[in-house]
């Protein structure tokens, strides 16, 4: 089977940033624009999310599992946050001080808060929980964050991985309960 990317193109990728509230949807109606008017800068800024989605994978998969993260990994994602510090201003928010960006914003100002979101995790001391999914048969590999008080979560979602994992033990529980001896 043929591996199937979320984020096919610039596009795609704002979309999504919109989805995690990266951005607002006036953002992405600014960012498509410019996009539409620089489809090669686009797609190169499209480039640089795919090396940082990878670099981020990469480092935390490993941490994931009891390995260091690879230099080159870092490397990426520190060039990324030290780019998106160059455009950051200290602001105050609600809860008091943050970094912010300007509204208008280049093309990269999607990549701006992904290279902080991972930075901010990778210092945050939570990295112990930090886990990588082993759900469908091994092949899903979806990191995520064990944010349970216990600190036992196994899968990504209990909706996918974990549901399809359960049913699958209980199956063979029960398969091995009629079996005749």
């Amino acid at each position: 089977m043929e591996p199937h990317d979320d984020l096919p193109d610039y596009q795609e990728l704002v979309t999504w940033a919109v989805h995690r509230g990266l951005l607002t949807p006036l953002q992405q109606r600014r960012l498509i624009r410019a996009a539409e008017a620089d489809p090669e800068g686009a797609a190169a800024i499209h480039r640089d999310a795919l090396r940082l989605r990878e670099a981020i994978y990469q480092a935390f998969a490993d941490i994931a599992h009891g390995r260091q993260a690879p230099p080159a990994a870092l490397a990426t994602i520190q060039d990324a946050y030290v780019a998106a510090l160059r455009h950051a201003r200290l602001a105050t928010v609600p809860t008091g001080l943050d970094w912010s960006w300007p509204e208008h914003g280049p093309l990269e100002r999607v990549l701006w808060p992904l290279a902080r979101s991972a930075v901010d995790l990778a210092t945050s001391g939570r990295l112990a929980r930090i886990k990588q999914c082993p759900g469908d048969d091994g092949q899903c590999g979806w990191l995520f964050l064990d944010n349970t008080k216990s600190n036992t979560r196994r899968w990504c979602s209990m909706r996918t991985c974990g549901g399809r994992e359960k049913s699958q033990r209980q199956a063979a529980r029960l398969r091995a309960a009629h079996t005749p001896r």
